[in-house]
């Protein structure tokens, strides 16, 4: 026979469960949700329990490092836990890098590649939420996941792909190698291509060494350019000054060539002109007689007047007159005096 009076105790200890599950659902819900970057690493004893915070200000800067780039750090709690507050960071979606470092080496150690390779990236802002926590082994962040902000969770996607081709996976032949290599940057302007999150795109197309793709793929660049025309990120500056200008259909050089060339015509054809208008000069074809007479005509003098300075006849005066128009083609006083 069933005890009826533990009923209501029951009930109330399943009541009670509830609300304690119920509670611990909506903290971790707004823990979630809270704006920060925080997260759990569980580290080899190697390490030293400080977690690193910088800001990468172009693409190309990824794997630089400075003490200057960390603009925070977090040390690890006995149970591996960190967190950054994000309240100062930009309105706008920026990258950054999780780092640590071993111990007894500088805090701006950057270990790249390998088993002890020490860093990752995010992608957030000073709303994001980004909750990531490791598994224990080496690296420290290849097995990381990611909850919160989802270009955050994009951006790690983007770097499992990147992983493999690095991967143990393709010991074997240089031609697999090569093969396997070019699939996995496929796949990664495939997801540049697709993604709506304009710098977790960049990222993916940064991945797959579009430096090398490029002359292969003209077409894509163009469109992906067109695409993101509206990006003025620093990110995106430093994209386009690295792709060749034909790329983005930019004809400012065709036109400035263009335009020199028409000066430069304008201007020789002009030198010709002047040239063949001025021709020898026409004083040049008067004796020295005529040139001192066309002088006295300039002055105004009349045919008297010169035959009186040169002490000659008045018919000599009026022969050199005479021979003077022929040879300047002129017909009158007047145009000998405009000459």
């Amino acid at each position: 026979m069933k005890n009826e009076t533990n009923l209501p105790y029951r009930s109330l200890l399943s009541f009670g469960a509830f609300l304690i599950l119920f509670q611990l659902a909506i903290g971790q819900s707004q823990g979630e949700h809270t704006p920060g970057i925080r997260g759990k690493l569980q580290l080899d004893s190697i390490w030293d329990p400080v977690v690193y915070l910088s800001h990468i200000p172009t693409l190309n800067d990824m794997y630089h490092m400075s003490t200057g780039m960390i603009i925070s750090e977090a040390s690890l709690d006995s149970l591996g836990n960190f967190s950054f507050a994000t309240d100062y960071l930009s309105e706008d979606d920026q990258l950054y890098r999780i780092h640590i470092s071993k111990k007894g080496a500088p805090m701006g150690s950057l270990i790249i590649g390998g088993d002890e390779e020490n860093h990752m990236f995010v992608v957030g802002n000073k709303y994001s939420s980004i909750v990531l926590e490791n598994i224990p082994g080496n690296p420290p962040f290849t097995p990381v996941e990611i909850q919160g902000y989802r270009p955050a969770q994009e951006l790690r996607e983007v770097d499992r792909i990147y992983t493999y081709v690095d991967s143990t996976h393709f010991k074997g032949s240089s031609v697999k190698g090569e093969f396997v290599t070019k699939a996995i940057y496929e796949k990664l302007r495939f997801v540049a291509d697709t993604s709506s999150h304009s710098l977790v795109s960049l990222y993916a197309l940064h991945r797959s060494k579009f430096e090398t793709n490029y002359p292969i793929n003209k077409s894509f660049y163009e469109g992906y350019l067109k695409k993101w025309k509206g990006e003025k990120s620093n990110y995106f500056k430093t994209f386009r000054s690295q792709l060749p200008q034909e790329s983005s259909k930019d004809y400012t050089a065709y036109i400035l060539i263009g335009l020199a060339f028409f000066i430069l015509g304008f201007v020789l054809n002009h030198f010709l002109k002047r040239k063949k208008k001025k021709g020898p000069n026409p004083i040049q074809k008067l004796s020295v007689q005529e040139r001192k007479i066309l002088e006295e005509i300039k002055q105004g003098r009349s045919n008297k007047e010169i035959s009186e300075t040169f002490n000659i006849g008045l018919s000599t005066v009026k022969s050199h007159v005479s021979s003077i128009y022929t040879k300047l083609n002129i017909k009158s006083r007047k145009e000998a005096m405009d000459f």
